[in-house]
Order: C-alpha cells, then sequence, then structure tokens
C-alpha cells in the first residue's frame, strides 16, 4: 500500500515558506492544526484550520481549486 507523507512541523505558528514548497504541494502544522499547499502564482495559502467556520474553509477550499486550476 503506498504512503502520502506530508512535509510537517509540530511547532507552533510555523509556516512553510515559498522555497519549502512546490507548486500543489501540501504541508501540515501538527501544533495550530493548519494545513497550506503552494498555489500555481508561488503563494502559500492556508487550506485548512481546525478553528475555521465551515463558510470560511469552503472560500478558501474555492480559491486554492481556482488558483490551481
Amino acid at each position: 500500500m503506498a504512503r502520502i507523507k506530508l512535509k510537517r512541523s509540530d511547532i507552533p505558528t510555523v509556516v512553510p515558506s515559498d522555497n519549502d514548497l512546490e507548486v500543489g504541494e501540501v504541508a501540515i502544522n501538527t501544533a495550530d492544526q493548519k494545513m497550506y499547499a503552494k498555489d500555481r502564482f508561488g503563494v502559500i495559502v492556508e487550506v485548512a484550520n481546525k478553528g475555521v467556520s465551515d463558510a470560511d474553509a469552503t472560500a478558501k477550499a474555492v480559491t486554492m481549486a481556482i488558483a490551481l486550476g
């Protein structure tokens, strides 16, 4: 069975830099319970956050889908 291994950090407030990820690659911060991805413009975007409302999460997911094409 194949395994997917995300780039990760367990240090609070750490966000990946644009050099840490390739376009479409995902990183997770387990301390903050947030997920990040790099969009097609090279910008690191937060795509998931345990403390975010459903409406905010949906808006971010739509923005990410549009950005990745």
